[in-house]
């Protein structure tokens, strides 16, 4: 029953998937988009999803299924390409959500846009634009009769429109519903046990619409206008967003040749200095020339450390937070106040990696992520004569939580080296001008302190990514086309024994995935809200790559 129910609101997951127009072409935004599908759709759902327009979906389905890693995905369930299965799937919906001329036969209007509840459990309703009312009706006949072995329809009139339902012989519950609203040109669609619900939704008063959620509003007025499509996660609906944390949560997508974007709003409920981390600063330093050229992943902190003190507990976990307030250590004092702005955080891949060994284990207290990357992160501090003293305590500080650490010299460099029961840890040094530097593993921990005493580089950002958080106060940078360049050029050895198999088969997913081009994250704020970007950047396909999709036969 539960899959019969999802089977209608599949229209809706395939359109956020490959949804409609971008930027300038993008279908209506803000109040505008709220006054369609929103209007129908409770603002109390467990979570919701508006889309713009369904009518550039078939461009947008076309382009993707024409990238590399979906078809290598497609041949994972047995399909030669993807479009081959992305057809399958629309032969499975009895329309072809890729041709905008298919939807509109279908009795589907793209332009009105489209909308989802989901209301717990296994209930979840859907809305959809109506061109032609006896042509929509017989399409979601077919679907009933052929997918859900629905082949009895009634008909009834009822507060706020017409109810069609339809429903298996000898079965008093329908199997699928329709309700085509009274004055307005949309339908309401529910399986199961969300037929019920239609009735109430036709008659939902305005004020208890999702068009007139405050919360929504205000985050969509914050987020970028440019979007395809919208997402209200509410707080306390149980679904991501428990009780006791946020009003709710907005995300917004859009879609275009270079990038899938997926953007977040979410009001603050502490106070305003609480945020005041995430205020970039211009003054920040750059930091990044001086990260090893052949980092992969880059992040970078424009913001005030001196800020974070009631955020460092959570991003260090309880057992470090545990073992700082036992040594008595003012974190804030003692090292937040003493940093710089400007901190960054380069990962490569390690050169003595052995892939051999298999997938390591995602518990620092099993596998020691050193073996598999180096790391190298980097901060200007205020005071050089205090953070020298803060590193001195490290060695009686280490003992609280397992690990390690002696002072020694490296080159007349006094350092610290850090290790536990899986081997080394990250090592501490006070470099040239005050710099702190945190590497890992000890050789890599050399190679930068005797970098530091030249001029910095370009740094490990491509040009085609430094744009990436550029205003945002905390931004990540993972380099996907590096980090696959990295894996390729490892020497033999690297693979084990017998490796020669175990690198085939990698090389061949990673030439599956160049298409990708980078994950890039930016988290800052604006006005009391806390506001993330996600994107996944892809390689433009080459002019006239792309190939037009023929519509599935139902």
């Amino acid at each position: 029953m539960f899959r019969r129910a999802w089977l209608p609101t599949l229209f809706l997951v395939l359109a956020v998937a490959g949804c409609s127009r971008c930027g300038k072409e993008a279908g209506p935004t803000g109040s505008s988009a709220a006054a369609g599908p929103a209007r129908y759709l409770p603002k109390d759902a467990h979570a919701a999803v508006v889309i713009n327009d369904l009518g550039s979906l078939g461009e947008k389905l076309a382009r993707f299924q024409n990238l590399k890693v979906a078809s290598f995905a497609a041949q994972l369930q047995n399909f030669s390409s993807a479009e081959g299965y992305v057809s399958a799937v629309m032969r499975q919906v009895g329309v072809d959500l890729r041709s905008r001329q298919a939807l509109e036969a279908a009795g589907v209007a793209p332009a009105r846009g489209a909308g989802a509840a989901f209301l717990g459990g296994s209930r979840a309703v859907s809305i959809l634009g109506v061109k032609d009312a006896d042509t929509f009706q017989e399409t979601f006949a077919k679907f009933a009769r052929t997918r859900l072995g629905a082949s009895e329809t009634q008909k009834a009139s009822v507060d706020g429109g017409k109810l069609v339902t339809f429903n298996r012989p000898g079965s008093t519950e329908p199997a699928l519903g329709i309700l085509f609203l009274k004055g307005a040109d949309y339908a309401l669609l529910g399986a199961g046990p969300s037929v019920a619900t239609l009735r109430t939704l036709a008659t939902l008063p305005q004020e208890q619409s999702l068009a007139s959620e405050p919360v929504l509003a205000a985050s969509l007025a914050r987020l970028p206008k440019e979007r395809d499509f919208h997402v209200w996660l509410p707080g306390g609906s149980g679904l991501l967003v428990p009780a006791g944390t946020v009003q709710g949560i907005t995300l917004t997508g859009r879609i275009d040749e270079r990038a899938v974007t997926l953007n977040a709003d979410a009001p603050w409920p502490d106070t305003q200095a609480s945020l005041a981390a995430l205020d970039p600063l211009k003054d920040a330093s750059d930091l990044t020339g001086a990260l090893p050229a052949d980092s992969f992943l880059v992040a970078r902190f424009r913001g005030d450390p001196s800020h974070l003190d009631g955020a460092w507990p959570y991003l260090l976990g309880g057992y470090i937070t545990r073992a700082v307030q036992k040594s008595g250590l003012d974190m804030k004092v003692e090292v937040l106040d003493n940093l710089k702005p400007g901190m960054v955080l380069g990962v490569s891949l390690s050169p003595t990696v052995n892939l051999g060994m298999g997938m390591p284990a995602l518990d620092l207290r099993r596998t020691n992520p050193f073996r598999f990357v180096n790391l190298v992160a980097l901060a200007d501090t205020e005071d050089a004569a205090k953070t020298q003293s803060t590193l001195e305590k490290l060695p009686a500080m280490a003992e609280d939580f397992g690990a390690k650490v002696e002072a020694a010299d490296v080159s007349g460099q006094r350092v610290y080296l850090t290790s536990y029961r899986a081997g080394e840890g990250a090592h501490f040094a006070l470099g040239p001008n005050g710099r702190l530097v945190v590497a890992a593993p000890k050789s890599q921990l050399e190679s930068t302190l005797a970098s530091l005493a030249k001029p910095g580089g370009e740094g490990p950002v491509a040009a085609d990514l430094k744009d990436a958080g550029k205003d945002a106060a905390f931004s990540m940078v993972l380099d996907l086309r590096r980090l696959s360049d990295a894996v390729k050029n490892l020497p033999s050895e690297a693979w084990g024994i017998g490796g020669f198999a175990i690198k085939a088969t990698t090389v061949r997913w990673l030439e599956a995935t160049d298409d990708l081009r980078a994950v890039t994250l930016a988290v800052s704020r604006k006005e009391r809200a806390l506001q993330a970007e996600l994107s996944l950047r892809l390689t433009p396909a080459a002019s006239g790559a792309a190939t037009t999709t023929q519509p599935a036969t139902p």
